[in-house]
Formats: structure tokens, sequence, C-alpha cells
């Protein structure tokens, strides 16, 4: 579905961790399709910036800092969102932290829980701080953002994969529990290894140091870009949603996967 087919306009969106990286890309996206956008970070900094970088492009939004471990902060988030445009059409549960590089035993327990807090509970929080209001509505649709770990867990990353399993099945509990609201819609978006702060600068433990140096060859490999998830996160909200929960938009299907691997071969035989 092209881009450009898709319009936004009366609509408004809540973005999480939408300052930087993936949630900026596909607030920008959304904004540019015509919808009002609200953007968060649990940096005051960040949010001011984004903004007025925003704002400079023609995007009509607002922004706050939101640190969505918190649930009191979230539901502010969404009041926030409905006191300045009166509802909310989209939510993009996006805000998610990698944690340490490095295998499990060598991750301090208070990091591995902080990862949890922020993926797994950032993500119920955003759910049920805008389900009631789409309900109330009968119109609605939330998006949450899974990754490496829907499908198995990526070495290293032993947190962060668990997290996004999980955020797979919390969705999942989602589409089963309020099925008979069918005019909300839930859908799993799961971008490919894009080269956002969430991976240039994650800190590094035990033997991820030396496992690190392997990543950017992989990146080359299996390297997404913001643009292309922003793109799925368009189809996530458009007609293809309405009514119909539990679609996943995934970046790094197995065909590409399989293409990837075998350009990849082929060129080192070259």
């Amino acid at each position: 579905m092209a881009k450009q087919q898709i319009s936004l306009a009366g609509k408004v969106a809540v973005i999480t961790g939408s300052t930087r990286g993936i949630g900026r890309a596909i607030a920008e996206r959304y904004g540019q399709a015509g919808a009002r956008v609200v953007i968060s970070s649990s940096k005051p900094e960040a949010v001011n910036q984004a903004l007025l970088e925003m704002r400079a492009q023609g995007i009509v939004c607002e922004g706050m800092t939101c640190d969505v471990s918190d649930l009191v902060q979230v539901q502010a988030l969404a009041q926030r969102a409905i006191s300045v445009f009166g509802q909310i059409d989209m939510w993009v549960n996006n805000a998610g932290i990698s944690g340490p590089f490095g295998p499990i035993l060598d991750v301090p327990p208070e990091e591995w829980r902080r990862v949890i807090e922020v993926n797994v509970l950032g993500t119920y929080h955003g759910c049920i701080s805008v389900l009631p209001h789409m309900i109330e509505r009968r119109e609605g649709k939330i998006i949450n953002v899974s990754g490496g770990g829907t499908k198995q867990a990526q070495r290293f990353l032993g947190a962060y994969s668990t997290s996004k399993a999980a955020i797979v099945r919390l969705t999942d509990a989602f589409i089963r529990d309020y099925r008979d609201h069918p005019y909300v819609s839930f859908t799993i978006l799961v971008p490919g290894m894009v080269p956002t702060d969430m991976i240039n600068q994650i800190p590094l433990v035990g033997a991820g140091h030396e496992a690190s140096k392997d990543l950017p060859r992989i990146m080359r490999i299996f390297g997404s870009s913001t643009a292309e998830t922003a793109d799925l996160a368009m189809r996530a909200v458009s007609h293809e949603t309405d009514g119909v929960s539990g679609k996943v938009y995934e970046i790094m299907t197995r065909r590409r996967v399989v293409w990837n691997l075998v350009s990849a071969f082929v060129r080192r035989k070259m």
C-alpha cells in the first residue's frame, strides 16, 4: 500500500518514546499524513527539541515527559492528548530499552528488571490508559511494538528478548479479553535491526564486549531503516485493520531473511 494513499486527517495519534529513532519516524509519518500527534520521552529536553523540529515541518503536535514504567505518567499522557485534541484514535506503544548486551549472569538484576518495567509494563500501561477511551468512543487502534525475541531469544539480549516475547502474549490477552469490542484493533509491529541509539550505544557486559564486534556485520545483513518501520506503522492504522485485531507487521519476514543470507553469501564468494 503506497503511503500517499493513506490519509490520517482528523485523527489523533499518541506515540511513546517518540523523540528519536523508530518512534520519531512513526510520529513524523503520521503527522505528514495529516494526524495531530502527541509525542513523549523520559527526557524533557528531548521532547522540547523534537516539538520544535516537527512543528517546523508543519506537523501539528504536542508532547510531554513520560516514563512509561510509571502508570500515573502514562495516564497523564493520555489525558494530555484528550485535553488538547479532544480524542485519541491511535496509540503506539513504542518506548523501549535494550538493557546491557551480554550473558544473563553478567547483567545486574536491577538492569534486567528495568527492561521489563519499561518494555512490558510500559506497553501494559499504555493499553490500559487508552483502551477505556477507545471503548467509549467505539473506535481506536493500538499498536504494540515488539522486536527481537518475538519468535526466539536473541543471544546476549535476554531481558530484551523476554520483554518482546511478553508483548506478543500481552497483545493476545487484550485481543481475547476484548473481542466483544471489535471496533478497537490491536496489532503488533516488529521492526528489524534498525541502527538507532538503542543499538549504537548499547552497554556491554562480560562476553558481550567481544561479541559486539560482530554487530556491524550482522547489521549489514539484517539491518533495516526507520522509514521502513514507519511505512508498516502506517499500514497498521490504515483500513487494513478496521475491525481486525491480531495482524503482525514484520520487517524481517522469513523470505527477506533467507534472501539477505543468500545475498551475503554470494557477495562473500565474489
